[in-house]
This record gives C-alpha cells, sequence and structure tokens, in this order.
C-alpha cells in the first residue's frame, strides 16, 4: 500500500489501482472507469478526491484511483501525467478521454461537470420510454 505518513487512498471507498493493474496505457478491467491519477503528498489531489468520491453514485461508470504517490511509479510516463489529479476514462481497458490537471488547481468542480458529460457521450442516449397509446 503506497503511503506517506498515515495518508493513503484506501479509505476513499473507491478501488485504488497500482501499475499492475495496467499493461502499457491499457486498464485490465471491463467496462467503463473513471480513474483519478493522483499523489498523496499533492494538496490539489487530496482535496479533489472527496469530490470525485462523492459521485461515485451518480456518474455511469466506476470510479478508481491509481496511485501514484512515488514519483518513480512508470504510471507518470505512461500517461505522460504532468499535474496531479488528472482523470483517464477507459472503456473495456482503452483509455477514451482524459481531463487533465492544471497547474497550481488541479482539478476543480466544474472538471467533474466535464467529466458527466464526457461519460453521458460514451454511454449514447438513453433508450426511448415506453410509446403511449392515444
Amino acid at each position: 500500500m503506497a503511503k506517506t505518513g498515515n495518508r493513503s487512498w484506501d479509505s476513499t471507498g473507491l478501488e485504488v489501482l497500482r501499475t499492475n493493474d495496467f499493461e502499457a496505457t491499457r486498464l485490465k478491467r471491463d467496462g467503463t472507469y473513471a480513474v483519478c491519477f493522483g499523489a498523496t503528498w499533492c494538496p490539489a489531489t487530496r482535496g479533489f478526491v472527496p469530490k470525485f468520491v462523492a459521485r461515485k453514485e451518480s456518474l455511469p461508470a466506476k470510479l478508481a484511483i491509481a496511485d501514484i504517490t512515488e514519483l518513480n511509479d512508470p504510471l507518470w510516463d505512461s500517461f505522460k501525467i504532468k499535474i496531479t489529479p488528472t482523470i483517464v476514462v477507459f472503456q473495456t481497458g482503452a483509455p477514451v478521454g482524459r481531463i487533465d490537471g492544471r497547474r497550481f488547481v488541479g482539478l476543480r468542480s466544474s472538471d467533474l461537470v466535464r467529466l458527466t458529460d464526457l461519460l453521458d457521450t460514451l454511454s449514447g442516449p438513453a433508450p426511448p420510454g415506453p410509446a403511449s397509446n392515444p
């Protein structure tokens, strides 16, 4: 378990992904995942993760955290992470969307709206409701 002091992502209730959960830039999982790449030492990530976790039940994807706390973790290079947090969306293991953190601010609540829009686009239009008889 990657930790810095007493900090870890395990208490978030989300799946915590490690380097061995990926093969190059593919996630070894089926389904749609929104993965927050974050480091426990990063104040922007620590501030964002509770907002990310709060969306767990309302997003049409599984949420997870890729723990890149260690600076020598190969996921930094595999995914060209420059700023944490950064979110990468995967469908059936393939990366299909990304929201990069910004210098000094990371990600904000407005980025969760962008994530929702991205996931809605990936899941396609809602099926039509039952036909009504006149």
